[in-house]
């Protein structure tokens, strides 16, 4: 009898949890952390973009951390970034970011719950909802993609507003 309702609640949290991949992996920790992480990438001898965390905890066999208090800033595209939370792989180098994050380009505001970032392809997505607001704009739907040459995408339910 117990096992039968252990199995159902089991297959419910599986139907249920929307959570993506990288975030059902659990999150071994252990007592290994840096405070002040910075993560440099360099091309033809400049910094091409950097990361920045007040605190990255690193999973048990290293390839992962946990990072509060993000930021990123590319100075070849203007773009700073901000989030509370996320994790990043130092196999794949591939950056996931959850909690109140906002991305500053020229003029203008990007803001998501939760993005990926892939620095191979140079994609950036999220299947969540996301606004982009500017001095005269305000675009607000589910989804976005935006890649290395600056096309951004939202992909539904969108909505624009102009001032």
């Amino acid at each position: 009898m117990y096992a039968v309702i252990f199995f159902l609640l089991l297959l419910s949290y599986m139907v249920f949890d929307r959570d993506q991949d990288y975030r059902k992996a659990p999150l071994i920790k252990t007592n290994s952390y840096i405070e002040g992480l910075r993560i440099i990438d360099r091309k033809d001898g400049r910094d091409s973009w950097v990361i920045t965390a007040e605190k990255a905890d690193f999973t048990k066999d290293g390839t992962v951390a946990a990072m509060n208090t993000i930021t990123m800033e590319s100075t070849k595209d203007g773009m700073r970034l901000e989030a509370d939370g996320g994790t990043y792989n130092l196999s794949t180098r591939e950056l996931h970011l959850d909690d109140n994050i906002r991305i500053r380009i020229r003029d203008s505001v990007i803001s998501a719950a939760h993005l990926s970032w892939n620095p191979a392809t140079g994609l950036l997505s999220s299947e969540d909802k996301v606004s982009m607001a500017g001095d005269r704009f305000r675009i607000e739907g589910d989804g976005v993609t935006a890649t290395q040459d600056q096309k951004v995408k939202v992909m539904k339910n969108v909505r624009a507003i102009f001032q």
